[in-house]
């Protein structure tokens, strides 16, 4: 199979999926929106596979974490790729342009995707035609999340063309590289620095993040733990805000790491007790199966699609509403004040879970879907509600 993915950039978390699946096709080609967003700074490596670049220009309005991209070629790209099937993340003036294609070269269209409900909320009523229109007459769709496989249906995608297939991640990665620094005399001497327990929170630092409902929450467990300490991985247009904020409090054990490429987010999430993910409002949130990836026990915002995919409760890790500190901090300290034993006993649970979900699996499961779409224009078989609870 000549297989085409047209999506925005590339991005530490699907460059091996796309190696995977290169192993899987006979030809892979990876269409981009641009290099990079604004808001990344990713060490990507030496890249896999095919992929190029699309011609266009980039709009970012005042509000906008990353700009909008207008991309032209796509339909150019796709009659020299000459694909047997286009897998497209997005509703995009590419992605548009691909699924036109798709149409007129009768090519099975498939949608990949991290919607979200607040994201159907969100959007102008064009936006949500466009999005009907290309769902409806789409061949099928990868739904990332349980969420977003509700999302897509409400667009209008037909329930027994969906693989909802959680948003994959190299799992063995983190897991391996937290293991190794656990055992590494790094740890021993870093983790002496720190009174007590270790809260650690990833992602950037910007609006719609949840970091005031995070001090809040921290401000509410010191107050009965005051040893435990909070790391936050990440940069972003709010941290210097937030890093006066925490000055102002006089919290002494909470540092602001900046930006850590993977490799070194493995190295604290082996040196942390417990993963607090505080956003808003994910679509997903890669950096929640990363941590559970890493052994690490989790609470998780239910603003997270991840989230109900991925925690049950009291098993994988806990959920929490960020917007009431009181009963985060409760949840927090109740998983703090676990053994050891118990503890450690969660974080392999978390890892199980994430692990049915590794690149390997996944490639085998996306272009299984694909290539059956391609033969028969209907996915057989096995029911297409793969990697829901």
């Amino acid at each position: 199979m000549n297989l085409a993915i047209v999506t925005n950039i590339l991005t530490p978390y699907r460059i091996p999926l796309f190696a995977a699946m290169r192993k899987r096709v006979d030809r892979l080609h990876i269409l981009l929106m641009a290099e990079r967003e604004e808001n990344r700074d990713w060490t990507l490596g030496v890249v896999p596979f095919e992929h190029e670049v699309l011609p266009g220009f980039h709009i970012k309005p005042p509000a906008a974490g990353v700009s909008l991209h207008i991309n032209y070629g796509a339909m150019r790209a796709l009659r020299r790729i000459k694909p047997d099937a286009v897998l497209s993340g997005g509703f995009t003036p590419a992605s548009a342009a691909a699924w036109l294609y798709c149409r007129l070269h009768r090519r099975p269209f498939i949608g990949w995707g991290e919607l979200n409900r607040q994201d159907v909320a969100r959007s102008s009523i064009l936006k949500r035609g466009l999005r009907r229109v290309m769902t409806t007459w789409s061949d099928g769709t990868v739904a990332s999340s349980s969420e977003a496989r509700e999302v897509f249906a409400h667009y209008g995608a037909r329930p027994e063309r969906i693989l909802t297939w959680i948003m994959p991640i190299d799992v063995e990665f983190f897991h391996a590289g937290a293991a190794a620094w656990r055992n590494s005399d790094w740890f021993h001497a870093e983790r002496v620095r720190y009174p007590g327990p270790i809260l650690l929170s990833i992602g950037r630092v910007a609006a719609g993040k949840g970091y005031r409902e995070l001090f809040a929450i921290y401000e509410a467990v010191i107050r009965e733990r005051p040893d435990v300490s909070l790391l936050i991985a990440g940069d972003g247009p709010e941290r210097a805000g937030h890093e006066a904020f925490v000055r102002s409090r006089g919290w002494t054990n909470v540092h602001f790491l900046g930006f850590r490429q993977a490799d070194e987010v493995t190295k604290y999430l082996a040196l942390a007790d417990l993963f607090v993910f505080h956003t808003l409002g994910d679509p997903f949130g890669a950096v929640l199966s990363e941590a559970m990836a890493a052994e690490l026990p989790v609470v998780s915002s239910i603003y997270a699609a991840a989230t109900s995919d991925l925690v049950q409760e009291g098993l994988t890790g806990f959920c929490i509403d960020p917007k009431d500190a009181d009963a985060s901090a409760n949840t927090i300290l109740k998983v703090l004040a676990r053994t050891p034993g118990e503890r450690t006993a969660m974080g392999r649970a978390a890892y199980a879970r994430v692990k049915q979900y590794d690149i390997d699996t996944s490639a085998d499961e996306i272009v299984r879907f694909v290539a059956l779409l391609s033969r028969s224009g209907r996915p057989k078989g096995k029911e297409q509600q793969l990697g829901v609870f």
